[in-house]
């Protein structure tokens, strides 16, 4: 027994373990939220009117703010950067189908296309949405969605720190190699649209969504002392307002426009310039078939 002690200290002394539950508010809950943020699901247009076997495929492209060093200090309660600026920009394929009860059901997919080390992985998601109100002059409607999996980057060690050695100010952590990081984006949520009806092709919108995210990202980072193996997990609400236009190209055409805000909040060990909160814009193109 003793000497089976032996055998697995000796295995696992160069391995660091540990599993971490923090604050959506905290530096390492507010990154994950962020980050989520930039990939969630909402609408592309307000819920309408279909016929049960109507289909439509579209395709849409958001950006991503910009981080600044300050706001990158999220590792260890907010003392050490964190490669966040990866992708300029989130996209995804949708397909729509009309069902019975005026129901459209919608699937999407991230295509797994690595852009500056980061890449999508099994990223999808799905909604039900209805329109609840339709005059003359507005419409109301309600959208149920969800979105599951991730993405994969080199966060924890990126290719700027390895280029220092280990420990010094420029590579705090000690990197001795890229990190495999994996970022879990799960959330469900419900979108209520209100629209306003005109003769004109143009279409204006506004919506409110809340989101639950239960988030969690895995570091496997190389460090000199060993291989750092980390689990750290955040839940909690957020609460999404956009507004946004469509344009009927032609019959089968459309094209979306929209902005979100999503308030966000870090709770850091020192003030930093900037604003924490969400904000990006969003274009789609939808085909009716």
């Amino acid at each position: 027994m003793k000497k089976f002690k032996l055998i697995f200290a000796v295995l696992f002394s160069n391995f660091l373990f540990s599993n971490q539950e923090v604050d959506i508010d905290s530096p390492e809950g507010w990154g994950m939220a962020f980050m989520t943020t930039s990939a969630q699901n909402l609408g592309q247009m307000p819920p309408h009117s279909v016929d049960f076997g109507d289909i439509s495929i579209s395709a849409e492209l958001s950006s991503i703010p910009h981080l600044t060093e300050e706001q990158q200090k999220i590792g260890f309660g907010g003392l050490k950067d964190e490669d966040l600026n990866k992708s300029p920009a989130f996209g995804r394929l949708r397909a729509n189908f009309g069902l019975p009860w005026n129901l459209n059901a919608e699937m999407s997919w991230t295509p797994p296309l690595e852009i500056d080390g980061a890449k999508p992985v099994g990223l999808w998601g799905a909604a039900l949405s209805r329109p609840l109100i339709n005059n003359e002059k507005i419409a109301l409607g309600l959208r149920l969605f969800l979105l599951r999996g991730g993405a994969v980057a080199s966060v924890t060690c990126d290719e700027d720190k390895i280029k220092y050695a280990p420990y010094t100010p420029q590579n705090n952590s000690g990197c001795v190699g890229l990190s495999d990081d994996k970022l879990q984006m799960d959330h469900e949520g419900a979108e209520l649209f209100l629209s306003f009806n005109s003769s004109s092709e143009i279409h204006p919108w506004i919506s409110f969504a809340t989101s639950n995210l239960d988030n969690f990202v895995e570091i496997d980072a190389p460090l000199e002392i060993g291989r750092e193996m980390v689990t750290i997990y955040s839940s909690g609400t957020t609460q999404t307002f956009s507004f946004g236009f469509h344009y009927d190209i032609s019959e089968n055409w459309n094209i979306g426009v929209a902005s979100s805000f999503t308030p966000l909040d870090a709770q850091r060990p020192t003030s930093i310039s900037g604003d924490d909160d969400f904000w990006n814009f969003r274009v789609g193109l939808t085909i009716r078939l």
